[in-house]
């Protein structure tokens, strides 16, 4: 084993370990961030679905200038245009092209994930709100309380 008391083997060894850790760490990073990026535009299809329909609710039981709050005093109309907003100012595809052309680290990766993670969350509910409202409107013909 003269090899290993040979400085050319060490030379040459670490250098190759070292590469090694630096693209398994980069490939690591790289899966994250595609993973960001596909919630991002599961987030982002999510919130068209939900604007979409709750937009054909408004039209079909015009109900533009119902309670959709009443603690807050927010119509459906109001609440369509804040979740409209919303995505303007969250899911933008500017916002995916600087995530997508950005260098970020792996701790940022992974707070942009839980983010997106809470914000897909959010979605769900609200979605699965709408549908139950759709539902109720649809039985009883009178407006639901969101």
């Amino acid at each position: 084993m003269d090899i290993f008391q040979t400085s050319g083997f060490w030379y040459f060894l670490i250098p190759v370990v070292i590469g090694i850790l630096f693209w398994y760490d980069g490939k690591s990073t790289r899966d994250e961030k595609k993973h960001m990026l596909d919630l991002f535009k599961s987030n982002k299809n999510l919130s068209l679905r939900i604007q979409k329909e709750l937009s054909e609710l408004i039209e079909k039981h015009n109900c533009h200038n119902s309670i959709a709050f009443p603690e807050r005093n927010l119509t459906y109309k109001v609440y369509l245009e804040m979740i409209t907003e919303e995505h303007i100012n969250r899911l933008s595809d500017d916002m995916y092209d600087n995530l997508k052309n950005s260098k970020l680290s792996k701790p940022s990766v992974a707070t942009h994930i839980n983010s997106l993670s809470t914000q897909n969350d959010n979605l769900i509910l609200m979605e699965i709100d709408l549908k139950r409202i759709s539902k109720t409107m649809e039985n009883k013909g009178n407006f639901f309380v969101l």
